[in-house]
C-alpha cells in the first residue's frame, strides 16, 4: 500500500462528505495515495491495519469534526467518544500510534474547536493541533488550503500524462451544474430569414399583426407571472437522470414579486433507505426516531429576455448567375417579342417568433423536521427552469450532505 493520506469521520453525518474530498484528492494527487476506508479497505481488515503499513511513509490522517464526530450519544445517552469501541477513537489512537501528521477539519455546524477538557483522551489532543476548515458553500477555497498544506508536507501531484498538458482541475464536489440555458425553442435565425424573405406582406398586415402578436404576448405574461400555488414535486434518487422513481409531495410556492418561498408537504422516510444518514443522524443526536421531513426554503424569480433583434439586416440579395446574363443580353430581341412572364402571387412571410420570456428560480433549501420551529437537517439550492407553458419546473437540487445533485421537478397541481 503507497497511501499516504488517510481519512477519519463519523459515518452517520460524515460519510459523504469524506466521500467527496476524497474524491477531489484523487483528482489532484492520485488514488493511490488517498485512503477512505469504505473504497479501500480490503474485506476482513481493520482500518488500524491499513496506517500501520505506512508507518514508513509519513502518513496523513484528515479527521473530519462533523457535528456528531465529537457530539455523537448511543441509545442509551452516552457519548460515543467515551466508549472504548468507538471507531472514531480507534481511528485516532492509530494515527496517533503511526506518528501521523493529523490535520483536524472543521466542517459545517463546528465553528470552533472544544475546550481539550471537555474531551477524553485521545480526542483532547485535537485541541492542540493547527486546524483547517472544510465548508459546503466555500469548498473550493477550503480544498485549495489543504491542498497547499498536503503539497508542503510532501505529497506528490498526481503526474501529468504528457509532458505539457494541463493538470487535472480542482472541482466543485458536485455532478456537472445544471445550464441554466433552455433548450432551443424555435428554428435558427438565418434559416427564418432566409425563408421568410420569399413573400412581403403589405405594411398595414404587418403591423396588424405586430400589435396583436405584442398584445397576446402581454396577455401571456401577465397570466404566467406568477408561481404561486400548489405543485406536485418529486426528488430523483441519487445518481438517477430523472424524478420519476422519488416519492411524490406536495409543494407550495407563493411569489411576491421577485421572491418565492417553497414549502413542502410531510415527506415519509421512514422505511426509505435514501434517508438512512439522516435517521441515524437525528437518532444519535436526539435519541429519537425521524419519520418525517420538510422542504422549505426562499429564492429568487430571475428573467431573461430572448428573441431576435428588431433592427436586424436582412441577409445579402443573391446575385444572378453569370450564364443567366449572357443569355438574356443575347436573346434580346426574342425577349422583346416574348409575352410578359405572369406575375407570381406574393407568399406570406414567415415572422420570426415573438421574444419568449425565461423564468428561472434559485431558492435556498433547507430540510427541517417536524414542527413550525423544524430543525435544519441539511441544505441546499434548487435551481430550476420553467416551463413556456407555466406548467412544470424543471431543475436540480444540489444537497450539502451529499455533495451532489439530484434531479428534481414540479409539476403545477392540476396542470
Amino acid at each position: 500500500m503507497t497511501s499516504r493520506v488517510f481519512i477519519s469521520y463519523r459515518s452517520s453525518d460524515g460519510a459523504d462528505k469524506a466521500t467527496a474530498l476524497a474524491r477531489d484528492l484523487d483528482a489532484m494527487f492520485g488514488d493511490d495515495q488517498i485512503f477512505l476506508d469504505k473504497e479501500d479497505l480490503a474485506p476482513g481488515s481493520r482500518w488500524r491495519d491499513g496506517i500501520a503499513a505506512a508507518l514508513g511513509n509519513a502518513p496523513i490522517l484528515l479527521v473530519l469534526l462533523t457535528p456528531n464526530y465529537l457530539g455523537a450519544v448511543d441509545a442509551a445517552g452516552q457519548r460515543c467518544i467515551d466508549r472504548a469501541d468507538d471507531p472514531a477513537r480507534d481511528e485516532l489512537a492509530a494515527g496517533l500510534a503511526a506518528k501521523a501528521h493529523i490535520i483536524p477539519l472543521l466542517c459545517d455546524g463546528v465553528t470552533t474547536m472544544p475546550a481539550a477538557s471537555e474531551l477524553p483522551s485521545p480526542f483532547n489532543q485535537l485541541c492542540d493541533l493547527q486546524w483547517g476548515r472544510l465548508r459546503a458553500y466555500d469548498w473550493r477555497a477550503d480544498m485549495g488550503r489543504l491542498a497547499d498544506d498536503l503539497s508542503e508536507l510532501g505529497l506528490t501531484p498526481r503526474p501529468l500524462s504528457m509532458p505539457g498538458t494541463i493538470p487535472v482541475p480542482l472541482h466543485e464536489p458536485t455532478t456537472t451544474p445544471m445550464p441554466l440555458d433552455a433548450p432551443a425553442l424555435a428554428a435558427s435565425h438565418e434559416d427564418l430569414f432566409d425563408e421568410g424573405r420569399r413573400g412581403v406582406l403589405s405594411l398595414v398586415g404587418v403591423g396588424v399583426l405586430a400589435l396583436a402578436g405584442w398584445g397576446a404576448w402581454r396577455w401571456w405574461q401577465k397570466r404566467s407571472a406568477l408561481l404561486s400555488g400548489p405543485w406536485r414535486a418529486r426528488v430523483g434518487a441519487r445518481g438517477a437522470p430523472t424524478s420519476r422513481e422519488g416519492e411524490l409531495m406536495i409543494i407550495t410556492l407563493v411569489q411576491d414579486g421577485d421572491n418565492l418561498r417553497m414549502a413542502s408537504s410531510a415527506l415519509d422516510i421512514e422505511r426509505d433507505p435514501q434517508w438512512e444518514n439522516y435517521r441515524d443522524f437525528w437518532k444519535q443526536r436526539t435519541g429519537n426516531d425521524l419519520t418525517r421531513v420538510f422542504y422549505r426554503g426562499e429564492g429568487k424569480v430571475l428573467r431573461d429576455d430572448e428573441g431576435f433583434a428588431p433592427n436586424a439586416a436582412p441577409p445579402a440579395a443573391v446575385a444572378a448567375p453569370a450564364s443567366a446574363a449572357s443569355d438574356a443580353e443575347g436573346d434580346g430581341e426574342e425577349a422583346a417579342s416574348a409575352p410578359p412572364p405572369k406575375k407570381k402571387k406574393p407568399e406570406l412571410v414567415r415572422l420570426p417568433p415573438r421574444p419568449v420570456s425565461l423564468r428561472r428560480v434559485i431558492v435556498d433549501v433547507h430540510i427541517a423536521t417536524p414542527g413550525s420551529d423544524g430543525e435544519s437537517i441539511d441544505e441546499g439550492v434548487f435551481r430550476g427552469i420553467v416551463d413556456t407553458d407555466d406548467q412544470w419546473i424543471h431543475g436540480r437540487l444540489w444537497l450539502r450532505s451529499e455533495q451532489a445533485e439530484r434531479v428534481m421537478d414540479l409539476r403545477r397541481s392540476g396542470g
